[in-house]
């Protein structure tokens, strides 16, 4: 694909003017011509007679967007000069020798672009580069083709100790296995996040949620098995609960696979394959689950009864159209209640989470992170640049309280304000306060990877009390902070909700599973739709089970067992 877009992206990669900032203008070709890798016998490109060394970073312009809609950039943030925690960045990073050059992206062009400049070799211009939308076989590629120099060499040779350190502990090693390669080194590293609650690690958690604000209207009780539920979700359909004089009130989820919160209810895993913690962490499929059929004839007689919508394109719309009776999200959410648009003098929106007893003998599970929980993103080190401690000086940073707290809150009395021993943030629609955005903009797929360590879980859960009081909600204003405690005193019964606790694949491995993927997630995908909206038949099961064997499932569940046992060692 980045071979195909060449053409049309060059031009616009050759248009960077208005991007470098923050540093020294690019040099240019002659004065580059020293540089060389780690393996080249360099001094880790570290010269005493510089000031500075100027680390040049490839990163994405990651944006904040405020309730009034008005958006502010990390590119805001350096260039203006108007960003405290920018500043205070940099102050940091100074005092260890080190200057950051940035040259951003727009989120809209960024990963076309990225994609073609590591087909054309310019991923080299940079000493750390944002490479988050290769894919996997791409960036073993460009491994192989010794475009990346392996990570693991410098914070091993250049580290003072922080990273090192932190790599060492149970959660470092948890999170370094899981980016090793065959030969045994790490050549990208990606986001990293540990919580605890009190102290103790822990987990956030995902579930089902329900208007609690319907609930009292209708003067309903919260349902518990789903029986219940059903009687409760199709009352707030008959009854007009939203107050519009339409019967438009739904369930509003992606079916078409099992990551509902509903499914867990029925002990089933949530994607195509999972790794089931309630069988000694044994790679399965849904599909397989005794209570699969159940789930199934549940969810048709939801779609039936027109209270069960596809989450589409169109979702936005019906949430601030005040239509949604129920969807699943983060447990602590606090982002989708501001856009519904509730009639006047009616309650202020709530969702409730909830687990449901689904079927007889299955307690409910929930879906969550590991407490150990590697992100998305991909950070890498080319190999043409000779800026190894510089580059071990910013991991060694990241890492350290100062820095997770400067990343997550800020500073104190710009972005937070302490209030009886407990931090609050500073929170500002109008984005005046150009530093009130919660998380730094320098990470989430920016320039350099969030480390959110030991994130304290009950400072999330108070806040959404507080936020609940602030706002007027009459009922239940402890739902969310009461179900995630709820759920992290009963961790035997969390189901792992993303693959990050797999290995990086193998090259071949790679191959084999793109080469089943694609056609068994569609037919699965639409297999369970249609089973769903009536469309086919739960008569012909076994066919279809034949069927996803045929197109590979259990080839698929052994690989990412393979996989899973790799990162376990």
């Amino acid at each position: 694909m980045a071979a195909a877009l060449s053409a049309l992206m060059l031009a616009g990669c050759g248009n960077r003017g208005d991007q470098v900032f923050g540093g020294a203008e690019r040099k240019t070709s002659e004065e580059e011509s020293g540089r060389g890798s780690a393996d080249e016998g360099t001094d880790g490109g570290w010269e005493e007679d510089e000031d500075l060394a100027v680390v040049r970073i490839l990163g994405r312009n990651y944006s904040y967007t405020g309730a009034n809609g008005k958006t502010v950039t990390l590119k805001d943030w350096a260039e203006e000069g108007r960003s405290r925690r920018w500043a205070k960045l940099e102050e940091e990073l100074a005092k260890k020798g080190v200057k950051l050059e940035l040259e951003l992206i727009a989120f809209d062009r960024f990963d076309t672009t990225v994609q073609t400049m590591a087909a054309s070799g310019e991923l080299s211009n940079y000493d750390l580069v944002n490479i988050s939308p290769l894919d996997d076989r791409t960036k073993l590629n460009l491994v192989k083709q010794g475009q990346l120099q392996p990570l693991s060499d410098i914070w091993e040779q250049y580290s003072e100790g922080p990273y090192k350190d932190f790599l060492a502990t149970e959660a470092g090693q948890f999170y370094e296995k899981r980016m090793r390669l065959e030969d045994g080194k790490v050549y990208w590293i990606t986001d990293f996040e540990t919580m605890t609650y009190q102290g103790e690690e822990s987990a956030s958690v995902l579930g089902f949620q329900i208007r609690q604000d319907w609930l009292d209207a209708l003067k309903l009780e919260m349902p518990a098995n789903a029986d219940e539920l059903y009687d409760v979700l199709k009352a707030f359909r008959d009854r007009d609960a939203n107050g519009n004089g339409q019967a438009d009130e739904v369930f509003l989820v992606n079916y078409s696979s099992f990551a509902t919160d509903l499914a867990q209810c029925f002990g089933l895993g949530i994607d195509i394959t999972f790794v089931n913690s309630q069988n000694g962490n044994k790679v399965e499929s849904p599909w397989y689950q005794e209570n699969a059929k159940a789930y199934i004839e549940y969810m048709r007689k939801l779609y039936r009864a027109g209270i069960l919508k596809m989450a589409d394109s169109q979702s936005s719309s019906y949430m601030a159209d005040n239509k949604v009776a129920a969807m699943e999200s983060w447990a602590l959410e606090l982002w989708l209640e501001p856009q519904i648009t509730v009639p006047e003098g009616a309650a202020y929106p709530w969702f409730a989470p909830v687990r449901i007893q689904a079927v007889e003998g299955q307690t409910p599970l929930f879906r969550g992170p590991n407490k150990y929980n590697p992100g998305w993103t991909a950070t890498a080190v080319p190999a043409s640049s000779n800026k190894q401690q510089a580059i071990a000086k910013i991991l060694d940073f990241l890492v350290t309280e100062e820095a997770v707290r400067l990343t997550e809150q800020g500073i104190e009395g710009v972005s937070y304000e302490t209030v009886d021993g407990k931090i609050h943030s500073i929170s500002d629609a109008s984005l005046e306060n150009i530093d009130a955005v919660g998380m730094a903009l320098w990470c989430n797929g920016s320039i350099f990877p969030r480390y959110a360590l030991n994130n304290e879980l009950s400072q999330g859960m108070e806040d959404t009390i507080a936020f609940a009081e602030a706002n007027g909600v009459r009922n239940n204003l402890s739902a969310k902070s009461d179900f995630t405690l709820a759920c992290i005193r009963d961790p035997e019964h969390r189901l792992l909700h993303d693959e990050n606790g797999y290995a990086v694949p193998t090259a071949e491995e790679i191959d084999r599973t793109n080469e089943i993927s694609s056609d068994l997630r569609t037919y699965s995908s639409e297999l369970l739709t249609k089973l769903i909206e009536g469309e086919r038949s739960l008569e012909d099961w076994d066919s279809y089970i034949a069927d996803l064997k045929e197109l590979g499932l259990d080839e698929l569940i052994a690989i990412n067992q393979a996989r899973y046992d790799r990162a376990a060692k």
